[in-house]
Order: structure tokens, then sequence, then C-alpha cells
């Protein structure tokens, strides 16, 4: 990925975690091709940690591929609500 796509890419996953607090959400979940290091790489940079992996999960371009999640927990909300 280029330089000003990679940034593209950094700013609009800052703004959607920014606006999942604005929203008082608790957690973020990410599901990613397990095979796309760039993605990882910078979900890891933005505090996300891998929280396990399905094998097999789909098939595509003539191969099977894992599915990976990466969460991210968000500030909690000062008075979460039940329910």
């Amino acid at each position: 990925m280029g330089t000003s796509a990679a940034r593209a890419s950094r700013a609009l996953l800052r703004r959607l975690i920014a606006v999942a607090e604005e929203q008082d959400y608790h957690l973020m979940v990410a599901g990613i091709d397990a095979a796309n290091a760039p993605s990882i790489a910078l979900h890891e940079r933005l505090g996300f940690v891998h929280a396990g992996t399905i094998h097999h999960a789909g098939f595509k371009f003539g191969r099977w591929l894992d599915l990976a999640f990466y969460e991210l927990k968000l500030r909690t909300p000062i008075a979460p609500v039940d329910g």
C-alpha cells in the first residue's frame, strides 16, 4: 500500500474509533484476512490485539482464507447500562 493510501487508511480507522467512543461503545472488533499483513499491522499500531482466528472461513481466489479477529477496548462509558 502506498504511503498516501496508508495515511488515508490510518485516518479513517482513527475516525471510526473516535466515533465509536463518542457513541459510548465499549469494544471494536475487526475481522481481517489473516494473510493481510498491512491491515493487521495498521490495526495493531492503533491498539487492536489478536482475539482469535477462524480457519478456512471462506474460499476466494482459489484458496481457503483464514479470518483473524482483532479487538480494541475503548474507553469504558462512565455509566454503562445493562441491556
